[in-house]
């Protein structure tokens, strides 16, 4: 579908609360660099609508609210080239996230999402910038903060639609993998997340963070996907060589560990380091194919 020449190529999406970082990104809505809704679960009447950001109240956990914009948005999410998903955690600027989007254009990136700045929580060593690459083709992107190609969105809307609240980043990439190229973590403009990791557990339907883990389990049986850890396919370094093969990629992101100093939890850096280079040694990067089925 043509787009207005003064409509944005890109659209941010984002679940938020009092707490939300939102203030720090939206200047980006202003300038005309990409569109914003903000879709509030708790009420915020000190929000409005401004020029390139849409607000809405949604009460309810953060995937079935995403399910519920899927389903009431969706001609309009269908005018953008790329649409993320944005928690609301994330210190980032207009500026990278113009960047990231540009670079997810420019390869043409069916999913793709911001390295975490050092300093970051995480889940995934695989997923903290490794400052030598402007951006690394991956097998997997998570949920935190996924840039999803408009042709894309349409097929993992029933992810959404499960009534699964964790598990789902597991299956999606399996679901329009086609090449080693489809995805990739943008390391040239890096977000910083700024709270540990299921520290909304309790907002999203879930006794503790340990809850999340039954839904994953769920999401593995549900679409038969074996559980694939994040690896690299190939990196594009800044200085615009090419890196390949299990051994080198795994030497590169040593680099991680240089993040021991300004990390909020040393030891899980050092354990989940090592998970990801036993990772990319042993088994390297994978995918599994599957196919979702789509709504009526």
């Amino acid at each position: 579908m043509d787009q207005p020449e003064t409509q944005p190529r890109y659209l941010i999406v984002s679940r938020i609360g009092p707490d939300s970082l939102h203030p720090q990104w939206i200047a980006g809505a202003a300038q005309g660099r990409y569109d914003v809704l903000l879709s509030s679960f708790a009420p915020l009447p000190h929000l409005h609508d401004t020029p390139g950001v849409t607000v809405e109240h949604r009460p309810g956990p953060k995937v079935a609210g995403y399910s519920g914009i899927l389903r009431d948005h969706a001609a309009r999410l269908a005018r953008y080239d790329y649409v993320c998903f944005m928690d609301e955690d994330l210190r980032i600027s207009a500026d990278q996230i113009a960047g990231c989007f540009a670079l997810a254009a420019e390869h043409r990136l069916k999913i793709a999402q911001p390295a975490f700045a050092w300093g970051s929580h995480f889940s995934y060593a695989a997923t903290l910038r490794q400052p030598q690459f402007r951006l690394r083709f991956v097998n997997f992107i998570e949920m935190c903060c996924p840039i999803f190609r408009q042709d894309v969105v349409a097929t993992i809307a029933p992810l959404y639609h499960s009534g699964l609240e964790s598990g789902i980043d597991l299956i999606w990439c399996n679901a329009v993998a086609e090449g080693p190229r489809d995805f990739a973590v943008i390391d040239a403009f890096p977000a910083l997340h700024t709270r540990p990791v299921g520290g909304k557990a309790r907002a999203n339907g879930f006794a503790d963070v340990h809850g999340y883990e039954a839904h994953i389990l769920d999401a593995l049986a549900r679409y038969g996907v074996p559980r694939h850890r994040m690896a690299t396919y190939e990196g594009l370094r800044l200085d615009g060589r090419t890196v390949r093969g299990r051994l080198p990629l795994a030497l590169a992101s040593l680099s991680v560990f240089g993040a021991l100093p300004q990390q909020p939890k040393a030891r899980t850096l050092v354990k989940c380091g090592f998970d990801m280079l036993w990772q990319q040694v042993l088994l390297g990067a994978r995918n599994s194919k599957i196919t979702l089925e789509r709504e009526p």
